[in-house]
């Protein structure tokens, strides 16, 4: 036994010493085997040559990234660790190039439909604005803003009932904040009243002079929202194959487990940013198969003692199964740099309800992990 742990001391320090393997450069390769010091080579006839000839090879042995081992016939003579000639040594050869295409970048960025939203917002925010049309299909002051270019926006001005351009702004930047991709971007833009109203029906015109909000300049507060292509109403409301599988428990299908996990993000979602108008009919929609959440207007606003947070927490109980990323984010979200980022929108009371309820939502997450490990917060696909 020593003496095979002397030989194997020898053998490994000896590596250092001898031939360059063909996968890596750097790499050194020694063989193990027999050799022939007698000068006959093949078929009887004397070598030309002073090199010792190597002959029945028993193993190769190789110190790096790969390792290479052959048995051949049993050697007759004894054995040496021998370095084969320069000649008999193949030139390296890195693999061709693109063999191997580095890996895309991680995507660090928000998006919105598979587009930046650093992009979008640089549009929306900043380009001149061409045109503008009534957007209908609600009780609220909606237009459509087309701009040079062809890009196109939702806008919601600053009105005296039903709906805040403020809390759609809100709504993004707390969405941005918990990683979603499910809210349009949006920002705030001042625009001239005559251009808010030019061109527009003589019914719109009168109902904007007596509900638009308007400033000592002449100017509207309006947010502009991202438009969503192919938007499709899902009329949730109406259905309810998706209510027992938010429960602990029930059977989830593999084709059904995204949506449900959107529905239940929607839900939090709604929670946080105190929207209580999401149910009212016609308000859950996709895109492309994905679900977006649009109208947030009704959202946030001023509340007495958390009353109206505590209402939405009944409705919030009413998922027991969320993203388990989403609620990753929601746990380490750093609430100081988000709350500057809402104050120009929101006031210090809607601020300080919006931190309760983050708050109270990390509290009954926490605790339906606690109840039920492995049926709480799941992967968007299957665990």
């Amino acid at each position: 036994m020593r003496q095979l742990r002397l030989l194997s001391v020898f053998l490994l320090s000896t590596l250092s010493l001898v031939g360059r393997s063909t996968s890596s450069p750097g790499t050194r390769t020694a063989y193990l085997g027999t050799l022939d010091r007698s000068g006959a080579g093949a078929g009887g006839q004397a070598a030309q040559t002073s090199q010792p000839q190597w002959s029945d090879r028993l193993a190769g042995l190789q110190l790096g990234t790969r390792s290479e081992a052959s048995l051949a016939s049993a050697a007759r003579n004894r054995r040496e660790i021998w370095l084969p000639p320069p000649s008999e040594i193949p030139p390296f050869e890195p693999p061709p190039a693109g063999e191997e295409p580095p890996p895309s970048p991680l995507q660090h960025t928000p998006h919105f439909l598979g587009q930046p939203d650093d992009e979008i917002l640089s549009r929306i925010c900043s380009l001149p604005i061409k045109t503008l049309k009534p957007l209908g299909g609600g009780s609220s002051i909606s237009l459509r803003a087309i701009f040079e270019g062809g890009a196109q926006a939702a806008v919601k001005p600053d009105q005296v009932r039903i709906t805040r351009y403020q809390s759609e702004v809100a709504a993004y930047r707390v969405s941005r904040a918990l990683g979603l991709d499910m809210v349009p971007p949006s920002c705030v833009r001042r625009l001239p009243f005559e251009q808010l109203t030019a061109n527009m029906p003589k019914s719109l015109v009168e109902r904007m002079q007596t509900e638009l909000n308007v400033g000592p300049d002449g100017t509207v507060a309006t947010a502009v929202i991202a438009w969503v292509p192919h938007l499709h109403g899902l009329r949730l409301e109406e259905f309810d194959w998706w209510r027992p599988m938010l429960l602990h428990g029930q059977p989830l299908p593999p084709n059904k487990r995204r949506r449900v996990l959107e529905i239940s993000t929607l839900f939090l979602f709604d929670y946080l940013i105190l929207n209580h108008d999401r149910w009212s009919g016609g308000n859950t929609h996709e895109s492309d198969g994905q679900m977006v959440f649009i109208d947030q207007g009704a959202g946030f606003g001023p509340e007495r003692h958390h009353r109206r947070s505590r209402a939405a927490m009944r409705t919030l109980r009413q998922a027991e199964r969320f993203p388990r990323d989403l609620a990753n984010k929601l746990f380490e979200l750093d609430l100081e740099p988000l709350t500057k980022e809402l104050k120009p929108v929101l006031s210090d009371e809607e601020l300080d309800a919006f931190v309760y309820r983050v708050k109270h939502a990390r509290e009954y997450l926490r605790g339906l992990r606690k109840a039920a490990p492995r049926d709480s917060l799941l992967l968007w696909d299957q665990d």
